[in-house]
């Protein structure tokens, strides 16, 4: 019946759009050719990075930079940020349930991995909690860049692990003509429908962009029970009858938002405004019979449920040539007005009420011989009140100030590269809060970087790069105190934490020409006094304690991906790819560190042929047996996906009718970086299908 459902929306949907892309057919902009995958993957190489502040494509960066848009992207997108990427090197997700998904970078998340919107943090609470969803609809996503490593230099000291900046057109920076597009999908999964529209376009130097979404979903289908076979063999013969094979209880979600941007544009430059606004509930699967031991967690049959708003503001402006010495001013500002509510059933546990806002600047200065940089200045204030019995961190203000400089010097066929940022930090616990006696910590953090580009032939070129970097704690790791309904734990921060100092070095290689692409990187980060939320065998109202502890650690791994273009073959054009990461991580006392990601290797196949493309991928994630203590081990597990598109021309518009499988085989995948790996895995079978019209 399911299925049924989901196929007939699917059905309306596609006439719909059909219809919708005919009308305009007459007066939209001619379809962009169909690249072959030689020159897209070219451009890919060369495209601009905008979370460089000196510009650049990732070819020019001496960290490992990756993009993803175009159709590599479509195919990708799911519900959230970090099941989006999931599958890329070095990326795993938090994976708090369908609802909830952040990405993890080399092994690190939370705030250490900063989420960006075209180069402004995200400001939301995603990074306090692996529960908390990232404010952001992946279907109106242009690009995603990723920036694999220590990224304090340019966006604040918490960005040690990496960043990943979120691309679209909300303020359009150049003129452009009047284009739209409209997709709508479902699946059989979770009876799915989702469906997203954008508009852009402008009247002389006046530009606008104006987009909307909506998606909704039921339980998630699973293979089996949700609980592992530890668990269940743990259950009453009582509770053992009451659980459900093959559906995920409580992970149901309905997102929907929308945003406005207008700018004026011309030769000086650019200026404009956006807002958003972003409204998510979602429910986090639980282990009902923890919950149900612990004082504070009583839930009904409901469970826990998650209700976030948000309304964005954002100023941008560039300026070309402003005066004598500098090529480009850019000022760029938001402010978030964000409320969080965690539900127990219908009652209200915590509200999370959040005012953040942050101020960029940055210059670009003319190019001094051979050399050429960029300064900056990063402001950013958050306010977080929490409120209720069971919140488990007070409500305090985060005040962060900072100014960094980076220059190139291009030797060719050698770049050199250095950086340097000092940062001024503060957490103030509201008037009358304190924890042991203490309700304020300052701190300084100071990062510098150094590295090398030599293209050494046509198309090849190594890179190394070298930062130390200081990571101030955050409000959470130094102050929580209280249970933590939706992790169903007992958190306890630190205030006597200091500053994480991370030595992080980056070896790469890469061919980016020709019918072989190659790019391979190792690395190794030492990193001085960790911060990490350490499992413990206590209980303090009936949920397991943990605590922010400090201890030093290293990490270190790999990341390699290569494909071939075959182009002359009786059936299209295809391209093989084989990929593989890992990443290691231990603690100066012989610990591993919790919830570290496992390592995987994969391989897959682009066909295009006409109209057609298609793609099928598999991947296999190595189990985790190396845990922390207290912590359970993890499985391996298989994944076979694949997606057929076809794309029909519709005058000068374009329709994109597209088919994807994901989890082929139907195994169950437990995620070992996520807090309910032990009664929440990843979906099972699932086909979906939908529409997309661009005119």
């Amino acid at each position: 019946m399911m299925i049924l459902h989901t196929m007939t929306r699917l059905v309306v949907a596609m006439a719909i759009s059909s219809m919708f892309a005919a009308a305009y057919a007459q007066q939209a902009p001619a379809a962009v050719a169909i690249e072959d995958e030689e020159s897209h993957s070219t451009a890919l190489e060369s495209m601009e990075v905008r979370a460089l502040p000196q510009g650049g494509s990732a070819l020019d960066s001496t960290s490992p930079v990756g993009i993803l848009t175009g159709e590599q992207l479509d195919d990708r997108k799911a519900a959230t940020i970090g099941e989006t990427l999931q599958a890329e090197p070095g990326i795993h997700s938090t994976f708090f349930g369908p609802g909830a998904g952040r990405p993890i970078v080399r092994g690190l998340g939370g705030s250490r991995v900063r989420i960006t919107e075209d180069g402004l943090n995200s400001l939301d609470a995603s990074a306090l909690s692996p529960d908390h969803a990232v404010s952001a609809e992946p279907l109106l996503i242009d690009s995603i860049e990723i920036l694999r490593g220590p990224a304090n230099l340019m966006y604040g000291s918490t960005a040690s692990g990496g960043v990943v900046n979120l691309v679209d057109n909300r303020i359009p920076e150049r003129r452009q003509t009047f284009s739209g597009a409209v997709e709508v999908r479902g699946n059989t999964v979770a009876d799915e429908f989702a469906g997203v529209a954008r508009l852009d376009g402008g009247i002389g130097a006046f530009q606008f962009h104006i987009d909307g979404f909506y998606r909704d979903t039921g339980d998630q289908a699973i293979p089996g029970f949700a609980l592992t076979d530890e668990k269940l063999a743990d259950l009453s013969a009582e509770a053992l009858t009451e659980q459900q094979r093959g559906t995920l209880n409580n992970s149901a979600l309905e997102n929907s938002g929308g945003t406005f941007g207008l700018a004026y544009v011309d030769d000086w430059g650019y200026a404009g405004f956006a807002y958003k606004l972003y409204d998510s509930t979602y429910g986090i699967p639980a282990d009902l019979e923890q919950a149900e031991a612990g004082d504070v967690a009583d839930t009904d049959a409901d469970g826990i449920s998650i209700d976030l708003n948000l309304d964005r503001y954002e100023f941008k402006t560039g300026l070309n040539h402003p005066f004598a010495g500098v090529d480009e001013l850019r000022i760029k500002f938001a402010s978030n007005d964000y409320q969080h509510v965690e539900l127990e059933g219908t009652e209200i546990g915590t509200t999370f009420n959040i005012d953040s806002s942050e101020f960029r600047l940055e210059l670009d200065h003319t190019s001094i011989g051979l050399l050429d940089g960029a300064i900056g200045l990063q402001y950013e204030d958050n306010e977080l009140e929490a409120i209720g019995s069971e919140a488990f961190i007070p409500s305090a203000t985060t005040q962060s100030l900072g100014v960094f400089m980076i220059e190139e010097l291009d030797l060719d066929p050698v770049k050199l590269s250095a950086g340097l940022r000092y940062q001024d930090d503060e957490v103030k616990l509201d008037d009358g809060l304190h924890v042991n006696g203490i309700s304020q910590r300052d701190f300084t953090a100071m990062t510098i970087s150094a590295g090398a580009i030599w293209r050494f032939v046509d198309d090849w070129q190594a890179s190394i790069n070298w930062t130390r970097s200081e990571r101030s704690p955050t409000q959470e790791e130094l102050f929580a105190n209280g249970p933590h309904v939706a992790t169903q734990a007992f958190e306890i921060g630190n205030p006597m934490l200091t500053e994480e100092t991370s030595n992080n070095v980056d070896i790469g290689i890469h061919k980016y020409l020709g019918y072989l692409h190659l790019r391979a990187d190792l690395f190794y980060n030492d990193i001085d006094d960790f911060v990490f939320l350490a499992n413990t065998d206590d209980q303090e109202d009936g949920l397991p304690v943990q605590i922010w502890s400090q201890q030093n650690a290293e990490f270190y791994g790999a990341e390699a991906e290569a494909s071939y273009l075959f182009t002359d073959t009786p059936v299209g054009a295809l391209e093989w790819r084989v990929f593989y990461d890992s990443v290691q991580g231990e603690l100066t006392d012989g610990g591993s560190i919790p919830r570290l990601s496992p390592s995987r290797i994969g391989t897959g196949i682009d066909w295009h042929h006409g109209n057609w493309r298609a793609n099928i991928d598999f991947y296999h994630v190595n189990a985790r047996s190396d845990v922390a203590q207290f912590e359970t081990r993890t499985p391996g597990y298989n994944n076979l996906s694949a997606n057929l598109v076809y794309r029909l021309l519709l005058g000068a518009s374009e329709l994109e009718l597209f088919l994807k499988g994901q989890n082929l085989t139907n195994e169950v995948q437990r995620v070992h970086t996520s807090f309910l790996k032990d009664f929440a895995p990843r979906a099972g079978i699932n086909f979906a299908g939908g529409v997309r019209a661009y005119f």
